[in-house]
């Protein structure tokens, strides 16, 4: 019933900010939707972007972002404390900082532009849809090679993006934890990669926050001054945050729900889900929700839907949408 509820929530959610969009251009779906949309939106005074745009940096991404790297530096001192000594006590605190980790991630997992769509970053932090199993056989050879040398920093950004975050993590702490155990050369490097990943994780955090946060070129200051330095127009920054939710609603639809669910119960692939081995799969679709409910109403008195409304007084959209929401 679950599955049912999330499935009917998403496509209505999709059929609301494609509604939405319809309703703006005054016409149905055209081969050049993208265009005429970013022409409408071209039109509206930078004043009115400026200060959504600086609500939604200020109020919704840079305090999400500074959650992720305070849970991965967390994450990654309770590595370094479980490989000295690995106990299944150790584990089990181990896999509840994946937890919190994790939990942070899909919370601001829907921005993908500005410094993390960078060096490879996001892939880097969640290499996932896997859909040729690149993670299991990547992490195969690294396991069998037991280069230790791959392990130091430097060369451990530059191995396989499928080794370098939380799906390779997860397959280490959930579905082949008891290797951890053995006491032989294998169990060594697992212990040994482990921490080579959280504290790659949190490298990552710290340079993405760091980037949104730098006091003269930081990307916080692109996105909140006038003027929008690196982009044509002020609305092009709205796009990317309009885009961000609908990408987000499009990814829960279409690879969260619809690839594992299959178009009938005898197509399901219950391994086709995200996050499976740990058991997150129904958790980070929840925590993906909330947050494009958050970037649609606003985190700071002021959001997308306070937005529509300004330029579309008479549109139901937003009621609509928060009410799905």
């Amino acid at each position: 019933m679950h599955k049912i509820i999330f499935i009917l929530f998403v496509i209505s959610g999709l059929i609301t900010i494609n509604a939405f969009a319809q309703e703006l251009r005054g016409y149905s779906s055209l081969p050049n939707d993208v265009e005429r949309l970013t022409t409408f939106l071209s039109k509206i005074e930078p004043q009115h972007y400026h200060r959504i745009n600086k609500v939604l940096a200020e109020k919704h991404v840079l305090p999400r972002y500074e959650i992720f790297t305070m849970q991965s530096s967390k994450m990654d001192e309770v590595a370094q404390k479980f490989c000295l000594r690995p106990t299944q006590e150790g584990l089990s605190e181990l896999r509840e900082s994946f937890h919190m980790a994790a939990d942070s991630w899909a919370g601001i997992q829907h921005i993908q532009f500005g410094p993390i769509d960078e060096k490879l970053r996001l892939n880097r932090i969640y290499f996932w849809p896997d859909k040729h199993n690149t993670g299991s056989k990547h992490l195969g050879r690294l396991l069998k090679s037991k280069d230790k040398s791959l392990l130091e920093q430097e060369r451990f950004t530059l191995i396989s993006v499928a080794l370098q975050g939380f799906p390779a993590l997860e397959r280490l702490l959930f579905s082949q934890s008891k290797a951890l155990f053995s006491g032989n050369e294998d169990a060594i490097f697992r212990c040994l990669l482990i921490p080579a990943i959280t504290g790659n994780l949190r490298k990552i955090a710290e340079s993405v926050l760091l980037e949104w946060k730098e006091e003269n070129e930081g990307f916080l200051k692109v996105t909140t001054t006038t003027g929008a330095p690196f982009y044509s127009g002020e609305n092009e920054i709205f796009q990317d945050f309009l885009t961000s939710l609908y990408v987000n609603l499009r990814t829960i639809h279409n690879l969260k729900l619809r690839r594992p669910l299959g178009e009938t119960p005898e197509k399901s692939r219950p391994k086709r889900s995200e996050a499976w081995r740990s058991e997150r799969s129904l958790n980070n679709i929840v925590l993906n929700l909330e947050a494009a409910q958050k970037l649609f109403q606003g985190e700071g008195g002021y959001g997308m839907d306070d937005f529509i409304k300004m330029l579309h007084p008479e549109t139901n959209i937003t009621d609509d949408f928060n009410t799905y929401l």
